[in-house]
C-alpha cells in the first residue's frame, strides 16, 4: 500500500470488473468481481491485483460504506459459500483495523 503511483484515470478498458471505485485523485483505483467476490486493486501498467477486504479498506478508507455494501450485497446473492465466510472475515479485519488505527490517531498528541 505504501508503494507510489503516478496519477492516471481508469477509461473503460482499464476495468475489467464492472463494480468500481475510481480515486478522483487519481491513485489507489480498485475494481470489485462479482463472480469470485474479491477486490482487485487496479495499476496504469500492471494487471489488477488481487486484494484482501480488509486491505481494501485501509487502501480507501473514505469509501469503507461502499466497501462493505458491496461485500454484503454479495454475500447476500451467495449464501453458503466459502468465499462469503472469508469475505465477511476481511471485511470485519479491515473495520477493525482502520477504527483501530483512527482512535488510536485520536489520542495521540498533536505536535505543534
Amino acid at each position: 500500500m505504501s508503494q507510489q503511483e503516478k496519477p492516471w484515470q481508469p477509461g473503460p478498458g482499464d476495468m475489467p470488473f464492472t463494480t468500481n471505485l475510481i480515486n478522483p485523485h487519481g491513485d489507489r483505483h480498485l475494481s470489485f468481481n462479482e463472480e469470485d467476490g474479491r477486490f482487485y486493486r487496479l495499476w496504469q501498467h500492471r494487471a489488477p491485483e488481487p486484494l484482501h477486504a480488509g486491505k481494501a479498506i485501509l487502501l480507501r478508507p473514505s469509501d469503507i460504506d461502499q466497501i462493505i455494501k458491496f461485500s454484503m450485497l454479495w454475500l447476500e446473492r451467495h449464501p453458503g459459500s466459502q468465499r462469503g465466510s472469508d469475505l465477511a472475515d476481511e471485511v470485519a479485519a479491515g473495520a477493525k483495523a482502520a477504527v483501530l488505527h483512527f482512535a488510536q490517531a485520536a489520542q495521540a498528541p498533536m505536535q505543534r
